[in-house]
Order: C-alpha cells, then sequence, then structure tokens
C-alpha cells in the first residue's frame, strides 16, 4: 500500500505539472502571416513540421533555422536552401550564422518578414501564466511515505533474517533515508520544487538494498556509496548542462575517453556469465559499458544546428558503431541491444527520417546474425528461448529461467517476506533475474510497481518534447528513456522467458555498483528537459 501511494503521488505530479509553452517573439512574414515563436531552435521551411511553415514553392522544405541565443539576441542560419537567405539585401553564407533583430528584413525564398519581440503585456502575461501553472507536489508526504517503506524495510528483514542479516546492511538503510532527506532539504532551501523523479529514484534504490541485504548483507554498504556517488554525479552532471555551450565542447573528450574505455575492457577484461565486459582495478570491479552509456547518449544529442551538420551524424554513426563492434568482441549482447535501440531512436530525433532506421535495422539483424554465428554463448542463449521448461533445457540453459518463474510465481501478490525466498540461491539472482527476487520476496504488485516507475520516467521524457528549450535536451531525455526501458525489458522479459536472458540489470533495483551508479547519473538527463518552473537543477533560475 505504501509504495502503490507513493508511485501515485509521484505519478499524478510529475505528469499532470506541464510547463506552459511560452512566447518568446513574432516572426512577421509579408502578406499579414504571423507566426509566434514558442521555442529556442526552429526550422523555417516548406515542411509541414517545420516549426514556421511557409508553404510556398520558392521555400526550400527546411530553408533555415532561427535561434535564440543566451542573450535573448536571436540568429539566423541558412541549411542550404535552393533559393538562400538574405538579411537586408545581404545573401548569407550557409556555413556561418548571424544575428537579427527587430527590423533587420530577413528575405526566405523571396519572402521577406522579420523578427519581432513579444509586447510588453505578452511578455507579463507570459510570466502570469508561469505563476498559474500547476506546482509539483510538495515532497513532505512523499518523503514520510518512503521513510516509513524503509522502517517497515528494516523490520521485515530483522524478521524474515534474524541473525544472517547486519547491523551494517541495515545501517545502509537508515544512512539512505537520511541522505534522501539531506537532499530534499538542501535543494528545498535553495528554491527548488520538483522532486518526484529523485523521490521514485530513492524508493527504488530502498527495494535495491533490501534485495541485496536478502542476497548477501555484507555488500549493502558498497550498494549504499554507490548510491551516493551516484546522487552528487547526477548533480554534478544537472550543473554542467545549465551550459549549454559548454555541454557541447566536452563531446569530443567523451568520444575520447569513451574509446579508451572500451578498449580498456576489450584488452584486460574479465569474462562473467559468458561476456567479458568487467575490469578489476585493485578490489573493485567495474563495467566500462555502464558508463559510456552516459557519453553515448550525450555524444547523440544535438542542437538543430548540430543536426543538420552531417560531419557531427557521422560521427555519431562511426562511433556507434564502434561501440556496437566492441560489444559483440565481448559478448555482451544485451548491452548492444540497448545500445542499437538507443541509437535508433537518437537518430530519428535527429533526422525525422523513418526509411533510414528501417535501412539501419535491416543491417543490424544482419550483423546480428552473424555474431549469432560465430559466438555459440550467445547463440545457445536463442536456442532455449522458448523451450526453457523441455526436458533437455530446464536443468541447463533454462535453469535460470524456469528457478525465477516458479519461485517468482511462489511469491504471490504480497511476496514471502525479506529473506524467506529459495531464488537467492540461484545465480545472478540479484542482477539478471532481479525481477523474479522481488516478486518471491516482495510480491507482484511490487514488481509491477517498479516497472511502472520506470514506464513513468519515460513517458515525462516525451512529454517534455513540447516545452523543451532545446533538441539537445529533448534528445538526451528520450534517449535516457530508451535506455530505461530497453534494459527493463530485457530483463523482465528475459528473467520469464519471453526473450532470450541477456543479461542486463534493472535500473537503480538490480545489486550493482557501476549499473546503480549510471542509473542516478542518467536522472540528470531527465532533470535537463524538465522545464517545469523551478523543478529542474539543470536549468537556470533566471531562466
Amino acid at each position: 500500500m505504501l509504495a502503490a501511494y507513493i508511485l501515485l503521488i509521484s505519478i499524478v505530479s510529475l505528469l499532470s505539472t506541464r510547463a506552459t509553452p511560452e512566447i518568446w517573439g513574432y516572426y512577421m512574414a509579408e502578406g499579414g502571416s504571423n507566426y509566434p515563436i514558442t521555442h529556442w531552435e526552429n526550422v523555417i521551411g516548406r515542411s509541414k513540421s517545420a516549426d514556421i511553415n511557409i508553404p510556398l514553392a520558392s521555400v526550400s522544405n527546411n530553408h533555415a533555422l532561427l535561434i535564440r541565443s543566451d542573450e535573448e539576441r536571436w540568429i539566423i542560419k541558412d541549411l542550404g536552401s535552393s533559393n538562400g537567405t538574405d538579411v537586408n539585401g545581404y545573401r548569407l553564407d550557409p556555413a556561418k550564422k548571424y544575428y537579427v533583430g527587430p527590423g533587420d528584413r530577413i528575405g526566405i525564398g523571396g519572402v521577406m518578414s522579420t523578427v519581432t519581440p513579444p509586447s510588453l503585456e505578452e511578455a507579463r502575461n507570459n510570466k502570469y501564466m508561469r505563476r498559474l501553472d500547476k506546482e509539483p507536489v510538495a515532497p513532505w508526504k512523499i518523503l514520510i511515505a518512503i521513510t516509513v517503506f524503509q522502517m517497515m524495510t528494516i523490520v521485515q528483514l530483522v524478521l524474515g533474517m534474524g541473525d544472517e542479516i547486519t547491523a551494517g546492511a541495515l545501517l545502509s538503510i537508515v544512512l539512505l533515508s537520511a541522505l534522501m532527506w539531506a537532499y530534499v532539504m538542501f535543494f528545498k532551501s535553495m528554491g527548488s520544487k520538483g522532486f518526484e523523479m529523485e523521490m521514485i529514484a530513492f524508493f527504488m534504490s530502498t527495494v535495491n538494498l533490501a534485495v541485496t541485504a536478502s542476497f548477501d548483507p555484507a555488500i549493502v554498504f558498497k550498494e549504499f556509496i554507490a548510491i551516493v556517488i551516484g546522487v552528487f554525479l547526477m548533480i554534478f552532471m544537472c550543473l554542467v548542462l545549465r551550459d549549454l555551450d559548454r555541454t557541447k565542447k566536452i563531446k569530443p573528450v567523451l568520444i575520447g575517453l569513451s574509446i579508451a574505455a572500451m578498449l580498456i575492457n576489450l584488452i584486460f577484461g574479465d569474462a562473467k556469465f559468458g561476456a567479458t565486459n568487467w575490469i578489476r582495478i585493485g578490489g573493485v570491479s567495474m563495467q566500462p559499458s555502464e558508463l559510456v552509456k552516459l557519453a553515448f547518449i550525450l555524444i547523440g544529442a544535438g542542437t538543430l544546428e548540430e543536426l543538420y551538420d552531417k560531419r557531427d551524424t557521422y560521427i555519431y554513426a562511426v562511433f556507434s558503431l564502434f561501440c556496437l563492434g566492441c560489444l559483440a568482441l565481448m559478448s555482451d549482447f544485451g548491452t548492444a541491444l540497448i545500445f542499437f535501440a538507443t541509437y535508433l531512436v537518437v537518430s530519428f530525433l535527429r533526422s525525422g527520417d523513418l526509411s533510414r532506421m528501417t535501412l539501419t535495422g535491416v543491417a543490424a539483424a544482419a550483423m546480428g546474425f552473424i555474431v549469432l554465428k560465430f559466438k555459440p554463448y550467445i547463440a545457445s542463449r536463442f536456442d532455449a528461448w522458448g523451450h526453457v521448461w523441455e526436458p533437455e533445457y530446464m536443468n541447463d540453459l533454462g535453469y535460470q529461467q524456469t528457478r525465477t518463474m516458479s519461485f517468482g510465481a511462489g511469491g504471490g501478490l504480497l511476496g514471502l517476506g525479506a529473506g524467506n525466498g529459495s531464488l537467492k540461491d540461484v545465480g545472478a539472482s540479484n542482477t539478471d533475474l532481479v525481477f523474479g527476487f522481488v516478486m518471491e520476496e516482495w510480491g507482484f504488485v511490487i514488481a509491477v510497481l517498479l516497472v511502472l516507475c520506470i514506464a513513468t520516467l519515460s513517458f515525462f521524457a516525451v512529454m517534455s518534447i513540447m516545452a523543451g528549450r532545446s533538441t539537445f535536451y529533448t534528445i538526451l531525455a528520450c534517449g535516457a528513456a530508451t535506455m530505461f526501458l530497453v534494459q527493463t525489458m530485457l530483463n523482465v522479459f528475459g528473467a520469464i522467458d519471453f526473450f532470450p536472458l541477456t543479461g542486463v540489470t534493472f535500473p537503480f533495483v538490480s545489486t550493482g555498483g557501476t549499473s546503480l551508479m549510471t542509473s542516478w547519473a542518467m536522472l540528470a538527463y531527465f532533470k535537463a528537459a524538465d522545464m517545469r518552473r523551478d523543478a529542474s537543477l539543470a536549468v537556470r533560475k533566471e531562466d
């Protein structure tokens, strides 16, 4: 009941408080056409998908870009149109950008126009409408509910595990509660109001610690440290994302670091469960591909100007191909699928070209068949798919899935209680099979609510498209949503034999420090797309 209450309040607040689009100016064309400008980045063209649609044959489908700078000035850039773009009679060089202001005459395919600011009354109305926006729900009820859930979790662990549970494991849950309260109180004092995403993440992280405590109490504190690092990494990334120009400049650095991480993994990686995706530094194991996920999304994101730059598109395509090739060599089929699905979505958001996505998908399918031919471990997983209950697979390749389904079903709606399950004796039950683990000990209801948490974050990312400041932030959120959704689907469907078991984690819930840190850090991409007033750490208050 507490879990349902926590999620219900978070979902209702997150999905019902939308940012009202504001009018930043007007694009006034000859003949009386008047186009309100509601985005920081706008395409001018004949295409119906253009933000400023001029349906004339002399205007190219995507003719020019009109961009609002951080100094609140307008910039125009020709996109290599057939008839060109003029400003005050001067033909623009497509390779350059130009500032325009009120009174400057802009020629688009022979159609003269100008950009005007909103009137004083409209500017006041924008501020007034912003104040009328429904504010995010106050976090205190959710905080109290999660805290009670955490205390009851401690009681469950003590009653269910007895002497097996350690003081360190219980203390980690108490410290997580303290971290949650400190985070909200600090940023609330700084004027922030929207904490639904973080509350969902704290709730899921509580289940993570409970699962880890039941599986191995000795490593729970390590999981808590990973959460702390993830929270601070998310805050740091939000602050970095505030400056779009700075964020764009670090993309080449991220490409270099990602390539180095993948190569180090290939050369020095250790094999676990058939995939060579782990490296050991001292006494610590980590998955470099998890951290590369953060870079992969950010490198694929771009402003409208970058989306029309073929060089930028080619760089992302080559980088994606390199990552997928490395993951194939590591036999990490699950992570390769996550990267590929994200590449398809990001590429579509960049180009809007469905035919290109189809061709890419066909080519990837061909590559997949080649990988299956030369990677017998991956091929064997596909052989067992849909046949795990057959005698030849039940106690071999289907062992994990048959036990997951059997023990998971035994938990019923409400579960057997923390520490009372049998699935913890099966390999990877706290990582790749964690959905079944939660079903057995915590019940089917909470297992489904965890899936709904990921779906809620993903749906919010799609909703943010209309009010987004920049395509850069929109693509970040949708890329992160794709990774979360595909990763969750592979984890859940793999555990119950709807799909081959690919060995990927459930975001926030599966045990694993690198995965947990990455999940928290990726939350910054959702926060960056949150345009609700005072709701995002990645948006300056004056914006």
